[in-house]
C-alpha cells in the first residue's frame, strides 16, 4: 500500500491506469488500526486489480479535505480519475468487498 501525503498525492493519483482505494487514517486511531489487516488482506486479493494508498489525515491534510474527508477511518473509491464512493467507519473484510464491487465494477472483472 503505498502512502500518499499533501505533496504527493497530486503526482500519484493522477492518471492511473487502474481504479484506487485510498484509506485515511491516523496513527491514534483504533478503528483505523483495526482496518488494516482487512484492507492489507483485501489490496493481496484484488492485486492488480485496484491501486490502494493509505493516508494519515495529520500528513495529508489537503488531501483529506479534497476528498472531503471529515471521519476516520474513511475510504475513498477512485475510477478514472473519478471519486465513485465513499465510506466511513470500520467494516469487515466482505462489507468492504461488497462496497469495493459497488464503486469500482471493473475491479471484481
Amino acid at each position: 500500500m503505498k502512502t500518499i501525503t499533501d505533496t504527493t498525492a497530486v503526482t500519484e493519483l493522477r492518471g492511473l491506469k487502474r481504479p484506487a482505494v485510498i484509506k485515511f487514517e491516523a496513527r491514534w486511531c483504533q478503528p483505523c488500526k483495526a482496518m488494516k489487516p482487512i484492507i492489507d488482506d483485501i489490496e493481496k486479493q484484488l492485486d492488480g486489480k485496484v491501486d490502494f494508498f493509505v493516508a494519515d489525515v495529520e500528513h495529508a491534510i489537503g488531501a483529506a479535505q479534497f476528498y472531503r474527508v471529515t471521519q476516520i477511518p474513511a475510504l475513498v473509491a477512485i475510477d478514472r480519475d473519478v471519486v465513485t464512493a465513499k465510506r466511513v467507519g470500520a467494516g469487515s473484510k466482505a462489507e468492504i468487498l461488497q462496497w469495493i464491487k459497488t464503486a469500482i465494477p471493473r475491479a471484481m472483472d
